[in-house]
């Protein structure tokens, strides 16, 4: 992982910011993250410690969409004219900084349905999203519901959550039903090749900021990539799939109503469980409370409902 001292010399040697201050580290799973505040800025610096074959690519995507007018923090170049540099064994890049806090359920919708809306890749891009075999693009599609089943079956063993189990008979039906509308599956992806549509990829409440004055900014685009707008949706539900909130989701992505069937055959998954489950686990917040999991699987059965009506009575 990179230090603070080479996190100095980066900024030092390729952004002459010669005495900043570091006020904290942040270290996910791919990257580390720092705040550096200079006497003219505050910018966020984030570097990469594993290999990945996407963080320069998003590092241009960042870029380009900053400069197209979307609220994204515009990466800031290089001394040497460059988005991203290189040192060492890691690669780095410069940010500014958004002063605010998490935004709302609704909020995150308004913004999510802009950007698909208007966000496409750049043509300077040549995107490795777009499989040239739909059958691919499905099997990929439904195999990532299996290994989220798994990891369901998997918790409700090793952490003793019997009650979870209609959640995972849900998964399952999830699984069967898109298996059953393959050919609506790959018109829908045929649609996403073809609009070069984006998404975020990380859709959490921390990945969206709300200012003071109001204005809502989306950060952290390393997962942004061509793919389905539906998999930005997953992040919000079920509370979008039990409210009002998809109105206003379609109104300002109004392409999605040609796929709604898709985003309610999708929304069958838990995904509330899962997210919530799976966060837990990974930042050892256990024993898991059994009284929030199980409203949460309350909620699940009742977005089920709510879907088998729209589906037209789908059990």
């Amino acid at each position: 992982m990179p230090t603070i001292q080479e996190a100095a010399m980066v900024l030092n040697q390729h952004y002459d910011i010669k005495k900043p201050k570091i006020e904290w580290i942040q270290d996910e799973p791919d990257k580390a993250v720092w705040k550096v505040i200079d006497n003219k800025a505050t910018y966020i610096l984030k570097s990469d410690y594993r290999s990945s074959k996407t963080f320069t690519p998003s590092i241009t995507l960042q870029y380009a969409l900053s400069q197209q007018g979307f609220k994204v923090p515009e990466v800031i170049a290089t001394n040497q004219r460059k988005l991203c540099t290189k040192q060492g064994e890691h690669r780095y890049y410069l940010s500014r900084y958004i002063s605010g806090g998490p935004a709302s359920i609704i909020d995150r919708v308004r913004i999510i349905g802009d950007y698909h809306q208007h966000a496409r890749l750049p043509s300077s891009l040549t995107s490795k999203q777009n499989p040239d075999d739909l059958k691919v693009g499905i099997n990929r599609w439904i195999s990532e519901y299996e290994v989220k089943l798994n990891d369901l079956r998997k918790w409700r063993d090793q952490y003793s959550l019997p009650y979870i189990q209609p959640c995972i008979q849900l998964a399952e039906k999830c699984i069967q039903i898109s298996s059953q509308n393959a050919p609506l599956l790959a018109d829908h992806l045929t649609s996403v090749n073809n609009r070069r549509w984006l998404v975020h990829g990380d859709l959490t409440h921390l990945n969206v900021i709300k200012t003071p004055s109001g204005d809502l900014w989306i950060i952290d685009l390393e997962h942004s990539r061509i793919d389905s707008p539906i998999k930005d949706i997953r992040y919000l539900l079920p509370r979008v799939v039990l409210s009002s909130h998809y109105k206003e989701y379609f109104a300002r992505f109004p392409e999605g109503k040609s796929f709604k069937e898709l985003y309610y055959i999708d929304a069958i998954f838990p995904y509330g469980l899962y997210y919530y489950l799976g966060g837990s686990i990974r930042q050892m917040k256990l024993p898991l409370k059994s009284s929030q999991v199980q409203e949460i699987v309350s909620d699940e059965l009742a977005k089920d409902d709510m879907i088998s009506k729209e589906l037209g009575g789908i059990k």
